[in-house]
């Protein structure tokens, strides 16, 4: 299904830049992933990946913190 969307000449000539040999769908769909929240959402949540160093220093920490306190 296609769509009619209006947009500036500025923003024409800046797509038309970048599109190369794409279409200008895929050049809004590159745009769009590139903004998304996602990953940002993802790496608030743990699920870009763990620093392992500040993994074993807060374990060292806790163990540490737990014989003393605990």
């Amino acid at each position: 299904m296609t769509k009619i969307i209006s947009i500036s000449d500025e923003a024409y000539q800046r797509l038309s830049t970048i599109k190369g040999g794409d279409s200008f769908t895929k050049v809004i769909l590159k745009i769009v992933k590139a903004h998304s929240n996602k990953e940002k959402i993802l790496s608030f949540a743990g699920k870009k990946g763990i620093d392992e160093n500040l993994l074993k220093k807060t374990k060292k920490d806790w163990n540490k913190w737990s014989k003393r306190y605990a």
